[in-house]
């Protein structure tokens, strides 16, 4: 695992950041996917029974890994030339995933039950990118990343309301592999709060949720060149955040004040474009960091495929 330097300043800001180098966090292949077919896997997260999802961006198959280890198609996606990206999954173990397809009949958020029912849930234009669920599984918080904003959808009725727009989620065109920027990506519901991931203005941003439920002032975690590619996060018990950093082939832990910063695993332990992390539950493990290896750069030989980090904490439930 090669070190790193890092300094709370290289965006405008002066104080030096504790960091560290972690001596390794065992991480192994779960199963791996075939690039040359298109297999570039994005999201991921795991609900209660212990089952592993995994979206298949471009071709839009969401795989299940069940808890012996069966790898098997459980709803498949027409993304319409666009992408099956983030997911979260309710109390219920139904998965609500986002589909940035760019076709205005089917971009948004789309319900899995777990007996493999499609349906949709609420429309969300733009690039519906990442997806988490409030403690009570009463509402989404869904990334939109064109526009830097955050949409509400309340399940109940399946409204979705523009909660949360700003330039701190914007991203940046000019350093974008893609025609559009990609700022608002990774999201996840801290209580009373939600953070979100910039991946091209590389910072975390935390945006409290007032007694009303609206958005109140926001307030950047950390703001670090660390970050310069931070997709997927997902929180420990403790509240540290867990950062996949695609662009560097990075898994970062960020405290939740931003006040120290640890990378946990690099290209050195198989990491390749990693795009989203989700802790296990259940059988999958509370200490498991499954992470999703989008390879989306690497060409054929990419190593796509989901993989899993032993960390010494588990994560937050989810819901």
């Amino acid at each position: 695992m090669r070190t790193l330097s890092l300094l709370l300043g290289a965006l405008a800001l002066t104080a030096v950041v504790p960091s560290a180098v972690a001596d390794g966090v065992g991480v192994k292949t779960v199963f791996s996917l075939n690039p040359s077919l298109g297999q570039f896997p994005e999201g991921v997260a795991v609900d209660k029974k212990g089952n592993v999802f995994l979206t298949v961006a471009p071709t839009g198959a969401l795989l299940r890994r069940d808890k012996k280890g069966n790898v098997t198609t459980h709803a498949q996606f027409d993304t319409s030339g666009g992408f099956l990206l983030g997911m979260t999954v309710d109390k219920q173990d139904n998965v609500y995933v986002a589909l940035g397809s760019f076709n205005p009949a089917t971009e948004g958020v789309w319900k899995v039950t777990p007996g493999g029912a499609v349906s949709f849930v609420a429309s969300i234009h733009g690039f519906p990118n990442d997806i988490t669920i409030d403690d009570a599984g009463e509402h989404l918080y869904v990334t939109e990343s064109i526009g830097g904003a955050v949409y509400r959808v309340e399940l109940a009725t399946g409204d979705a309301e523009l909660w949360y727009q700003d330039a701190l989620l914007v991203g940046d065109i000019n350093v974008s592999p893609v025609p559009f920027p990609i700022g608002a990506n990774g999201i996840a519901f801290d209580g009373d709060s939600v953070i979100v991931a910039n991946s091209q203005v590389p910072r975390l941003v935390r945006i409290p949720i007032d007694d009303d439920g609206l958005a109140d002032d926001a307030a950047v975690i950390l703001e670090d060149e660390v970050l310069d590619g931070a997709d997927g996060i997902a929180l420990d018990v403790h509240g540290d955040i867990y950062v996949a950093v695609n662009k560097q082939d990075l898994l970062v832990r960020v405290s939740g004040e931003g006040d120290f910063v640890e990378v946990l695993a690099d290209a050195d332990d198989g990491l390749d474009f990693p795009s989203t992390v989700a802790f296990g539950q259940g059988p999958a493990g509370k200490k498991n960091l499954y992470i999703s290896n989008f390879a989306l750069f690497s060409g054929p030989t990419g190593n796509a495929g989901l993989l899993v980090a032993k960390i010494d904490v588990p994560g937050k439930a989810i819901p």
